[in-house]
């Protein structure tokens, strides 16, 4: 492998970079130091998801002996001082670190459980309850712009995804066919006010980088969308034709922006619902599980064309 030594040497001798920055770079250049922020950022969602997961787990288990309003105003305060760290740096005017991020997002956790666990205990909506998931979409999707956070603001499209009543996990797929076709119109109907978002965002805060999140967010909800149609067999072929139609363009976007998450999106989804819409056309399960197959040794090669095309810069 090319060594770029000296060439950076080169730099230093014309006085263009000074010595302490040309040690910096042949440091990363000989691997003697290198980044570890990808396998940071997974460690820190992993502790602010356990420690999520064990605030309801703890509330779960003692619930009958715990007193109400001790319990939500615990929760308000911690999410107060996770908040309260990010606004004083913000009032400092430093530049917030990767933990401080994952502090913030802890905050945003805590409150949405804290707010929930209210309105089950006193029901002050009623049967409106629901409308505490906008409310909770609005309020972080706020704070999410005025601390420049991508973490909080996936936060309140996910409150925004509840309230539309999208159940994106693998257990909603085995719903009933009624249940289905409704979670999969409510799924589109939000990626599609997801994707009205990120086309006002420029004007509302051309600064903030969130772009990226909002058409991560609409693509998997949409194509979940389409997923959850072509279960249903009344609305499998609308199903079918929006997800070819959210594959192409998906695919399209990954090779027009060398973004490999867009054409994962669209191979990995349309390989899930071709496998689905089978199911309803071909009843020998041996034919249909040579279909399947193929169908995924299909993908896997697709997969790898495209990673080694955007990789090599080819468009």
């Amino acid at each position: 492998m090319h060594s770029l030594e000296a060439e950076c040497r080169e730099l230093e001798a014309a006085g263009l970079i000074d010595r302490a920055r040309a040690e910096d770079f042949l440091a990363v250049e000989r691997g003697t130091v290198f980044s570890v922020s990808e396998e940071l950022r997974f460690a820190l969602y992993a502790s602010v998801a356990g420690i999520t997961a064990g605030i309801g787990l703890l509330v779960k288990a003692n619930i009958a002996r715990l007193d109400a309003v001790s319990l939500a105003l615990v929760l308000a305060l911690i999410a107060a001082l996770c908040y309260a760290s990010a606004i004083r740096t913000r009032l400092l005017g430093r530049e917030r670190r990767l933990g401080g991020d994952y502090v913030l997002l802890l905050g945003a956790l805590v409150l949405s459980a804290d707010v929930g666990y209210v309105e089950s205990q006193w029901h002050w909506l009623g049967a409106n309850w629901s409308w505490q998931l906008i409310a909770l979409a609005v309020f972080h999707g706020t704070v999410a712009y005025l601390l420049d956070s991508r973490l909080v603001l996936s936060v309140a499209l996910g409150a925004l995804a509840g309230w539309f009543g999208v159940h994106a996990n693998p257990g909603s797929l085995l719903m009933g066919e009624s249940a289905l076709r409704e979670s999969g119109l409510h799924a589109l109907a939000c990626a599609s006010v997801v994707l009205l978002l990120r086309i006002g965002h420029p004007r509302i805060a051309p600064l903030r980088n969130f772009i990226p999140v909002y058409e991560h967010f609409a693509a998997n909800v949409a194509f979940w969308g389409a997923l959850a149609l072509c279960f249903d067999a009344g609305t499998r072929a609308a199903g079918l034709a929006v997800l070819i139609a959210l594959t192409t363009v998906s695919i399209r976007r990954g090779l027009a922006t060398k973004e490999e998450s867009f054409a994962v999106y669209g191979i990995g989804y349309g390989t899930l619902g071709l496998c689905v819409v089978q199911s309803a056309f071909i009843g020998e399960p041996l034919v249909a599980a040579v279909f399947d197959l193929a169908v995924v040794v299909l993908a896997v090669a697709m997969l790898w064309r495209l990673h080694h095309r955007l990789r090599d810069g080819e468009g």
